[in-house]
């Protein structure tokens, strides 16, 4: 109930325009391990984590918020023993987080609609405690630092959720 009612102020105050990035240098790999080991979400037996050392300033709060919304909607729409991957990898002029499920995964037609706020895709179990919140802030939190988010298909089935983060330097007005 916290992490829904956190989401959705968050929700009203990035559609009001009075969030602010605040980006800070760190190590993106190790931020996303340390979110993903103290995660409640996921036992650990189920996480494949792939987190080499990437540094470049990010909004470290907004990735902690991209990661825990990740891992609720992979846990939600995957199978129950399933693995879940959570991936950092560099990409020219920046960083990929990717957090993959071995779930449905998310027909070509609805890939942008699961980025908008409560909405659902068809899949989705009758019983998801979700309202559509945490995705839309996935992708708006990504926009806030200059990135992108998207979902595409996982090789050998399930969803692959991603997020580009610029690389920045204090030059850019950060």
């Amino acid at each position: 109930l916290d992490r829904l009612v956190s989401n959705l102020l968050d929700l009203d105050r990035l559609s009001r325009g009075i969030v602010t990035p605040k980006l800070d240098e760190t190590d993106v790999g190790a931020l996303v391990g340390r979110i993903t080991e103290e995660s409640e979400l996921v036992p650990r037996e189920r996480l494949v984590t792939e987190l080499p050392s990437i540094v470049q300033q990010v909004d470290i709060a907004k990735v902690e918020r991209i990661v825990e919304n990740l891992l609720a909607n992979a846990v939600r729409h995957a199978p129950a023993t399933s693995t879940i991957w959570v991936r950092v990898d560099p990409e020219p002029g920046g960083t990929v987080i990717t957090v993959e499920d071995e779930g449905p995964g998310v027909p070509a037609e609805l890939r942008e609609v699961v980025f908008e706020p409560f909405r659902q895709g068809p899949n989705a179990p009758q019983h998801s405690p979700g309202v559509g919140v945490g995705l839309a802030l996935v992708r708006r939190f990504a926009e806030l630092q200059g990135g992108r988010a998207w979902v595409q298909d996982r090789e050998g089935g399930g969803a692959s959720f991603r997020v580009f983060l610029p690389a920045t330097t204090a030059g850019d007005g950060s």
